[in-house]
């Protein structure tokens, strides 16, 4: 099982053979074994010996990081091992990086793997199919049956190109209209604003539609227009001279994280808790 994931992790046998300091023809009849006995193929050879997960294998990859989870809290109960944590936008670098940075320097034996979705139901899913423990989402988010623990908000800022002659601080949100602004393409944000703006009968204009979310601030840096978004891209964008305005009223966004409470290791009960205390 193991043998399947650091192939998966790290894309063809021979580094993952590396990374576990076994030779190649060991990695290779392992995982020979593991289809012989599950029956299926795992993974389709691709060009210059690299792998991808067929079918069977994208089946069985999230049962199989939970066993191996089982695993190892079967072997060492109270230790923080090994830590699979899901994410997506802003919610990445804060409050994601964040805690495992605290987590790791109090214990720099975890291994901290992540992965991202495309929105809070792609994050969801990650943990509901076992790939994921613990997830960082806007709330409320499409949680289901997981667990759901709010532990924090952000707020919501214009970022505006460098000179722009916008109203003090904080904007009335009908001031809005004034400005040309720029969308992300889809996303619940947008749903939030959308509606927000709807019932304070404020006419929105978007000159620039980008499915690219890095690339919000060097587009309002370069005069392409405003944005409305995030504490961590609006710091980001006033470092290198952009406007920054709150709103009034606030717009904030709560976010939390979701799990399955049954089942989590000592490192997602470490990763929960410390989300808690490091955030407002």
């Amino acid at each position: 099982m193991g043998y399947f994931l650091a192939v998966v992790d790290h894309g063809n046998i021979r580094r993952a053979s590396a990374a576990l300091g076994l030779a190649q023809p060991s990695v290779s009849q392992a995982i020979a074994v593991l289809e012989q006995e599950l029956g299926a193929q795992l993974f389709i050879r691709t060009g210059q010996g690299g792998v991808s997960l067929s079918s069977a294998g994208m089946a069985f990859l999230g049962p199989a990081r939970r066993l191996v989870r089982i695993s190892q809290s079967a072997n060492k109960p109270d230790t923080a091992v090994s830590l699979d944590i899901a994410t997506w936008g802003n919610l990445a670098l804060d409050p994601t990086a964040r805690v495992i940075a605290r987590l790791r320097t109090e214990n720099p034996a975890l291994s901290v793997r992540i992965e991202y979705g495309d929105d809070e139901a792609a994050v969801c899913e990650l943990v509901r199919g076992g790939h994921c423990e613990v997830g960082t989402v806007y709330l409320p988010a499409d949680e289901g049956d997981l667990d759901v623990k709010p532990i924090g908000f952000v707020e919501l800022q214009l970022i505006s190109p460098p000179g722009t002659d916008l109203e003090p601080n904080p904007l009335p949100l009908k001031s809005i209209s004034n400005y040309p602004m720029i969308r992300v393409a889809g996303g619940s944000q947008n749903v939030l604003l959308d509606r927000m703006f709807a019932d304070a009968g404020v006419s929105v204009s978007y000159g620039v539609i980008s499915t690219h979310r890095q690339a919000l601030v060097n587009l309002v840096l370069t005069g392409a227009g405003s944005v409305i978004a995030g504490s961590t891209h609006a710091r980001q964008a006033a470092a290198r001279g952009a406007e920054i305005r709150s709103f009034d009223p606030p717009i904030v966004r709560p976010y939390g994280l979701v799990y399955r409470a049954e089942s989590l290791s000592v490192a997602a009960r470490d990763f929960i808790e410390c989300a808690s205390l490091l955030t407002p």
